[in-house]
């Protein structure tokens, strides 16, 4: 009878230890998955606030670009032009000394120099760098009807004018003209004409070149290509001295 007793105490005894063990562990699993929870939950409000951060602190670079419809009065055609946003017309860290003789490098390579492949590519780019009056006066040059010396007749499919620049130098510090400011540069560079069956021919040449940054409509094509708005408004171009022939 006592042995009974015995294994029955022994029997409550293993039963209570065992769910005893089955409750904490079951407390434990709880409280693990709600600290595991709580760690997401931290995580994702600490990632809420960094995108916040990170929102706010793009919104200064944020800009709305004007934009103006123009529709071809005579083939209905409709071009989209664009305006440079908030600089006035005036370009301000960006027209470093750097930027002026980069984009006079280009204007000079694309204007003086010739291939017949890149011919009508060169005048599209002459032209968007130029004001009205300055692309009128490249337009008549560069014209065989109008000029018998156009560098399409006198070059031609077979002859190669090559640039190369020597110096660009701001010859002053920058004088108001109807309220925008100009500046004037001297850009020395060599031309090479290269035709076959010839000795190539090197001249040494002097452009003097007068530029603004305009904030003007443009089509948005160009405005990829001219973004700051350079725009040539004086240029004159002499040859100085002979290097070879």
């Amino acid at each position: 009878m006592e042995t009974k007793e015995k294994k029955g105490r022994e029997l409550a005894r293993k039963y209570f230890k065992e769910a005893r063990e089955w409750e904490e562990d079951t407390t434990y699993r709880t409280r693990k998955s709600e600290r595991r929870a709580w760690h997401v939950a931290i995580t994702a409000v600490v990632i809420a606030v960094l995108e916040g951060v990170a929102i706010a602190c793009m919104a200064p670079l944020k800009t709305v670009e004007p934009f103006v419809i123009r529709v071809d009065n005579n083939t209905g055609l409709v071009d989209v032009v664009s305006v440079l946003a908030e600089t006035d017309g005036k370009v301000k860290t960006e027209a470093t000394e750097a930027m002026d003789k980069y984009w006079l490098g280009q204007y000079i390579l694309h204007r003086e120099r010739y291939n017949w492949d890149t011919r009508d590519y060169d005048r599209s780019i002459v032209g968007i760098l130029s004001a009205s009056s300055i692309q009128q006066e490249y337009a008549t040059f560069t014209d065989p009807k109008r000029n018998p010396s156009a560098p399409v007749t006198v070059y031609g499919k077979n002859a190669e004018v090559s640039t190369n620049i020597k110096s660009i130098s701001i010859i002053n510090s920058g004088e108001t003209v109807n309220k925008e400011k100009r500046l004037t540069a001297l850009v020395r560079y060599t031309k090479t004409v290269k035709r076959p069956g010839e000795v190539d021919n090197t001249t040494q040449w002097g452009a003097t070149i007068t530029f603004v940054y305009r904030n003007s409509a443009m089509k948005v094509e160009d405005r990829l290509k001219n973004p700051l708005g350079f725009q040539v408004v004086g240029y004159r171009n002499d040859q100085e001295s002979l290097i070879g022939g």
